[in-house]
Parts: structure tokens; C-alpha cells; sequence
């Protein structure tokens, strides 16, 4: 019969794999979901909006979207909440002709697709903390635009 030996663990092997397995907690801590509104709205320089649905933005938001963009009037088409799962994507329906792809980045940043009658218009990676938003957008044939503003919402 042959003779056993005894194999100690490598205590520096044991300290690497501790911290890896650490780090690997602490990161998946950190990647959690993300609450977002997102604000489908149309802008124009028209009084009124073709759709009698549609409403006036509040006027915080009219404010912030004049300082950046060329129009006077700007419409809410749609609000919807969706809850982005941690560094996975999430497709998000607008409107017929619109929808969002966002996808949570490490970081934190989200890349947002915007795509509009089936094909992509933008896509941008920006950072996106609690209570702040940004905004992508997309030019109509008729010299108007529409806009899609993101937020992180507070709650989960």
C-alpha cells in the first residue's frame, strides 16, 4: 500500500480566494436595479398639440427643455415607470413609434437606445444618480421634435 500524503492549503491562495469572494459580494451589493421614469414628449413651436390628450409639460420642465432646444411648446405624449434590472437591458414601449432600450452600466450609467418607427435613432451612455435625469432626442419631418426624459427615481 502506497503512503498518504497530507496536502496543506497554500495560506496565500486561501487569502486571494477570500478577497475575490469579497469583492464579489461587494459588487453584486452595489449593482442593484434601478427605478426609472421615463417622459415621452413632443416639442413644437404650436399652441396647441394635435392630440387633446396630450398636456402641457410643468412648467420646471418647459423651462429646462427651452434653455436646451429650439422649441416653445413642449407636450407630454406618455409617462411610464419601469424598473431596470441590475447590468441587464430593458425595453421600454412609448409610444407605436417609440421605444427605449436601457441597460444599467457599471458605474453608475445607463445606455439608452432610442429607437423610433423600428430603427435606432440614438444611443448614448450617460451617469444617472437618484433624482437627477437626461434627456435624448429625435427631429420629426414636420420641424418638430420629440424627446424621451429619463429619471432615477428615489424609491425602489
Amino acid at each position: 500500500m502506497s503512503g498518504s500524503r497530507l496536502v496543506r492549503p497554500d495560506p496565500v491562495k486561501q487569502v486571494f480566494a477570500a478577497i475575490f469572494s469579497l469583492l464579489l459580494l461587494v459588487s453584486q451589493a452595489q449593482a442593484a436595479e434601478l427605478k426609472i421614469e421615463a417622459r415621452l414628449i413632443w416639442g413644437t413651436n404650436d399652441e396647441k398639440f394635435s392630440d387633446p390628450k396630450c398636456k402641457p409639460v410643468d412648467a420646471a420642465t418647459g423651462n429646462k427643455l427651452s434653455k436646451v432646444f429650439k422649441w416653445k411648446k413642449y407636450f407630454e405624449v406618455n409617462r411610464q415607470t419601469a424598473i431596470v434590472p441590475s447590468l441587464r437591458n430593458k425595453q421600454i414601449k412609448m409610444s407605436d413609434l417609440c421605444t427605449i432600450d436601457i441597460k444599467e452600466l457599471d458605474g453608475p450609467k445607463v445606455e439608452v437606445t432610442l429607437i423610433g418607427e423600428g430603427k435606432k435613432v440614438n444611443k448614448t451612455t450617460y451617469p444617472l444618480s437618484k433624482g437627477e435625469s437626461f434627456t435624448i432626442a429625435g427631429d420629426c419631418k414636420d420641424g418638430t421634435a420629440w424627446f424621451v426624459l429619463i429619471t432615477e427615481l428615489d424609491e425602489k
